[in-house]
């Protein structure tokens, strides 16, 4: 049985080099260009809703999602991840980096109610 790492564990630049390695091992790089990568993201968010979409909030609680149907969610999430490091990749993006830089422009606009 593979054990794999955890979030706390490894890094996006970790990540982001095994998604390239594994893209580059198939020759891939002629079809992952920008525009093709950036809607496969928006494809497998829709397949991310899809486990959504006829049911009420309440059914989506950790606890409440059986075992099964939290692989195939937390799989689809891996493929949005997959698609978003190498968008990323291609556009010469430090996804960290971007989503620092996001973070502090979010604090200024929507500051903590005290």
């Amino acid at each position: 049985m593979t054990v794999y790492k955890k979030d706390h564990e490894t890094t996006l630049a970790e990540l982001r080099e095994k998604i390239v390695a594994f893209t580059d091992a198939r020759n891939w790089n002629e079809g992952h260009r920008a525009k093709n990568l950036a809607m496969s993201i928006a494809i497998e968010a829709a397949e991310l809703m899809e486990h959504f979409q006829w049911r009420d909030n309440a059914d989506y609680t950790a606890d409440k999602v059986e075992a099964e149907e939290k692989r195939e969610i937390a799989l689809e999430c891996a493929d949005v991840m997959i698609y978003m490091l190498s968008f990323c990749h291609r556009m010469g993006i430090d996804l960290a980096e971007a989503v620092q830089e996001k973070l502090d422009i979010n604090e200024k606009r929507f500051p903590a109610v005290k």
